[in-house]
């Protein structure tokens, strides 16, 4: 009898896997909501998911408890579901604690011993948990054109009999915080909270019309303080920076901040004990050493004014004020969701004197955070740094650092970051230690992409360090300097490639929450930017609101984002059909607003934006049509057919040219668009992909011509309809406009145009990213068994490829490729986790084979 390893290499399809004798299984790898053993949870039925050690699930048990009481057994349930299983127990209540276990059974009907505990703590889930109060400075309220006042410095003395055995500090600090407890910094965050639409505003000024009918919401942080209590005397402080809540730097886009800094936080012992909650016996001070926080202009720091013990028991706040009662943000507080940022590397180095006064550090490739600086000199002494990126702009970022004197001294801001390469030091007088420090939210990589082409690596390395440099808040930017804007557009077209990388479940799980919050709640607009801080853009900016819930459908099986979302999904469609023509068109959006369709193209003249928004409307009522089947709504998914159908008839009889096979002039990519999205009539579908690859082989010299949204698409359709080799020139270019241009003129992350000009730290292009998983590697999510519940996998060796190494990290486990061709042998190792299959198809065929569980040989 052949073992699997050979049956699959002889060409045979794998019987199913009850065939096979079943391997141990147990359940191991516990998450809740994402998260292994979360603190501080408001979701009222959380999720469990686990991961199998072998073979197919064919049952499972979940039994949770809560100070030694069973408050849920799910029972043995017939079910193959390894992920998302929603807890069903009692009413789960604010600070409950919980620990929970799962046992699985195989196919079989073998059992598995119970896996070991894990636990999760719930946060505060009603409004009236909350017995702190919003406090800030007398005058936080105002609303001045120009606020240039210093960061305020909250303390509060309290007193302890004992320790407690467990302490919780909820909190939360608009526009960041830090927050301290007996000399020390409580946790790891920096930059807290997350961004988001957190209050009403007058929005003045707005460079674009926009209707502020918003939802609004507030992130607070939860942290265990236990060790940080001491008997007798505590103090707990808090500084506040500017953030987005008082954002006055750059108004180039409008006036759109909220107010002046203030925070709540309430710390509680075991059982929600009060120890200390936020309230007008705290006492503030603005005459700290931090003069400005500025996000676009940088932190101004006088080392001077430093309060030493400022934190601890028996500094003399007597000449401090009390913190007022401040007005509440009108958004509720929410447990954050999205991964805190954090400080994830530390580049040390020496600045080098280029000049006379001025000295320069280079980090080595471009980054977002800052720098840490170590210097001496004279009190009094100003110390000016000035980032740049490597195209020598520096977007007005400046921190500027007044020494005190007396020795060494080491600074580094607290409520800013910058995107750099390299940092101009003037104000010293020998050369200054630096160290440059990276900061983005803290996401876990989860895939692994290289092959035998040198030219991709570089650019998968350039598009991650691209992607995580625009991570902050829990908003995917646009770039870390200039804009730091939450573009949708930007977002949604990198969004797969980025999913591939990194695990962006929770990350995404919130800004498609701020989307959904920036969108008109009346007409279903979706504005160009979210959290909405403006912008400009058009309908495939918009479209984010369909394609996120829908890609964390996919990739991560998340039925309910999908669920929470579909209103505002059948929204943003509903809008689009009410900017349309009477031949169904989409013309134009808001009045008064951009209306742009593939941006940043190499030529100057891009196809219509109204070609390209009709694309998109047929796509996003086809994907709310996909989602509508999910979630049990049939005859709205034949109603929504009805439209893609309509919408591909209006772009034929409108741009389609029948003697020349093509849409509108053939350029920019125009045939791709209409055929990624399957609005092509099937009968000429053939035509149009031929007459597209005679543009890009014979008019583009195998060159790209569209701009970031239809890039990818590009790649999707050669690779999908058998020119994975010409998709693979476009891709190894080594000039313009090619990603080899980029990392052949010393980029190190991804540019906003293909010549360079602009911002040097764009991850938009960086959608076309996915094809190294997709399109070489092969791994691609089943829609009709998402989050890799199936994967297909079509491995695609193509012109001097030699090998690629894929792996992925799915909630399930590790999916990896690892295949080679030599002497015109093409072999593949694939490694499928428990309880997933795969339909594999091999090089040189079109039958799809059924793969289980394990480590497979397969090719000639």
């Amino acid at each position: 009898m052949l073992s699997r390893r050979s049956f699959l290499a002889a060409g045979a399809t794998l019987p199913a896997a009850s065939a096979f004798a079943p391997d141990a299984v147990g359940a191991v790898a516990l998450r809740c909501e994402y998260l292994k053993d979360p603190l501080g949870l408001d979701v009222t039925a959380p999720r469990f998911s686990w991961q199998l050690t072998a073979g197919l699930q064919g049952a499972y048990q979940i039994v949770v408890e809560s100070g030694g009481t069973q408050v849920w057994d799910s029972g043995r349930i017939a079910s193959t579901q390894s992920v998302h299983v929603p807890y069903g127990g009692a009413e789960l209540r604010s600070r409950q604690r919980c620990s929970w276990k799962v046992r699985v059974w195989n196919e079989a009907g073998a059992p598995s011993a119970w896996s070991d505990a894990a636990w999760f703590e719930m946060a505060l889930l009603q409004a009236s948990d909350w017995r702190a109060r919003w406090v800030g400075t007398a005058d936080a309220d105002s609303d001045s054109g120009v606020n240039t006042d210093p960061c305020p410095w909250f303390r509060r003395e309290f007193q302890l009999a004992s320790i407690p055995k467990s302490a919780r500090a909820y909190v939360c600090g608009l526009g960041f915080f830090e927050l301290h407890l007996n000399g020390r910094k409580v946790g790891e965050d920096v930059l807290a909270p997350a961004q988001t639409d957190y209050d009403r505003r007058r929005i003045r000024r707005v460079l674009y019309p926009f209707d502020d009918r918003t939802a609004k919401r507030v992130n607070y942080l939860t942290y265990d303080v236990t060790s940080y209590l001491r008997s007798g005397a505590n103090v707990a402080g808090v500084v506040l920076g500017d953030g987005w809540y008082n954002q006055r730097d750059r108004v180039e886009e409008g006036w759109l901040w909220y107010g002046a800094p203030r925070m709540i936080v309430q710390i509680e012992g075991e059982d929600g004990a009060p120890l200390v909650a936020s309230d007008e016996q705290w006492r503030v001070t603005t005459a700290g050493p931090i003069l400005h926080s500025g996000l676009f202009t940088g932190e101004q720091y006088d080392a001077r004014l430093e309060m030493p013990g400022w934190n601890a028991a028996g500094f003399d706040d007597s000449s401090w004020m009390k913190a007022s009662l401040v007005r509440a943000p009108a958004g509720p507080l929410c447990a954050q969701v999205a991964p805190p940022d954090r400080v994830t590397e530390v580049i040390p180095g020496q600045a080098v004197q280029v000049s006379p006064g001025l000295f320069t550090f280079d980090a080595g490739r471009n980054l977002a955070g800052w720098v840490r600086l170590h210097t001496s000199g004279p009190r009094g002494r100003k110390v000016t740094l000035r980032f740049r990126e490597d195209s020598g702009r520096d977007y007005g970022q400046r921190d500027t650092y007044v020494l005190k004197g007396g020795g060494a001294e080491t600074w580094e801001p607290r409520f800013t970051w910058h995107g750099f390469r390299y940092v101009d030091v003037t104000g010293v007088e020998e050369a200054p230690r630096l160290e440059a420090r990276s900061v983005h939210s803290a996401v876990e990589s989860a895939g692994r992409f290289e092959c035998s082409n040198p030219l991709f690596n570089q650019i998968h390395a350039a598009f991650v360090r691209t992607q995580l440099a625009n991570m902050h808040g829990g908003v995917t930017s646009d770039c870390p300097h200039r804009e730091r804007l939450g573009y949708t557009g930007d977002g949604q077209v990198a969004a797969q490639a980025a999913i591939y990388a990194l695990d962006m479940a929770r990350f995404y799980s919130k800004w498609t929450d701020d989307i959904a919050d920036a969108r008109n709640h009346q007409t279903g607009f979706v504005p160009h930017t979210a959290p909405f801080e403006g912008g400009g853009g058009g309908p495939p900016w918009g479209s984010a609101m369909v394609l996120m819930p829908w890609y964390l459908y996919l990739y991560y099986g998340d039925r309910v984002v999908l669920a929470r979302h579909y209103e505002a999904m059948r929204a943003w469609v509903r809008y689009l059909e009410s900017r349309m023509d009477a031949q169904g068109i989409v013309v134009k959006e808001e009045p008064g607003g951009w209306f742009l369709g593939d941006w940043c193209p190499p030529q100057k003249i891009a196809i219509p934006p109204e070609f390209v928004s009709t694309c998109h409307y047929g796509h996003c009522a086809d994907l709310l049509g996909r989602a509508a089947r999910v979630l049990g709504r049939e005859e709205e998914a034949a109603t929504l057919a009805g439209l893609v159908h309509r919408t591909s008839a209006a772009l034929q009889a409108r741009y389609y040219d029948a003697a020349k096979r093509q849409y509108v002039d053939g350029r920019q990519g125009a045939n791709f668009f209409p055929l990624a999205f399957d609005l092509v009539p099937k009968d000429l579908q053939n035509a149009v992909f031929a007459r597209a690859v005679e543009i890009v082989e014979q008019d583009n010299h195998e060159h790209f011509d569209t701009g970031f949204v239809g890039t990818p698409l590009v790649l999707d359709v050669l690779t999908g309809r058998g020119r994975a080799d010409l998709a693979y020139r476009l891709m190894n270019q080594r000039d313009l406009p090619g990603f080899g241009h980029m990392l052949g003129s010393g980029a190190t992350t991804l540019w906003e145009n293909w010549n360079g000009g602009g911002s040097r730290m764009h991850p938009m292009f960086g959608g076309a990213c996915r094809w190294f998983w997709q399109g070489l590697a092969g791994i691609t999510p089943d829609a009709r068994k998402p989050g890799f519940e199936r994967v297909l996998v079509q491995p695609r060796p193509v012109e001097d490829l030699q090998w690629v190494k894929a792996e992925y990290r799915t909630l399930r486990g590790l999916i990896a490729v690892h295949w080679t061709r030599e002497s015109g042998q093409f072999r593949m190792t694939l490694s499928i986790p428990a309880n997933t299959e795969a339909l594999v198809t091999l090089p040189g065929t079109s039958e799809q084979r059924r793969v289980g569980p394990g480590e497979h040989q397969l090719g000639d």
